[in-house]
């Protein structure tokens, strides 16, 4: 198993899956960085509205609507977060 592999099986740990893993009611060990709405079946379009709600709030970043629409895994969360400059 190559290093590539190694890293997408291992789920993310950190303040942002920790933060998604609060809002889902999950254990952070139950996301991978390809979770988001409609692959996680905890991530319902409801929740997805309240993992944007922590995000605006959490990182102080304003998200418009073709953002939150981006937004289809934790990994793609990561993406936008760090180009709009948010440490996650």
């Amino acid at each position: 198993m190559g290093t590539a592999e190694q890293t997408a099986a291992v789920p993310p740990t950190d303040e942002l899956s920790g933060l998604i893993a609060e809002v889902l009611g999950v254990p952070e060990a139950a996301l991978t960085e390809d979770s988001g709405p409609g692959v996680h079946e905890s991530w319902t379009s409801l929740k997805h509205v309240e993992v944007v709600v922590v995000l605006e709030e959490h990182y102080g970043v304003a998200l418009s609507s073709r953002e939150i629409k981006s937004l289809t895994s934790i990994a793609a969360v990561r993406k936008l977060l760090a180009a709009k400059g948010a440490d996650s």
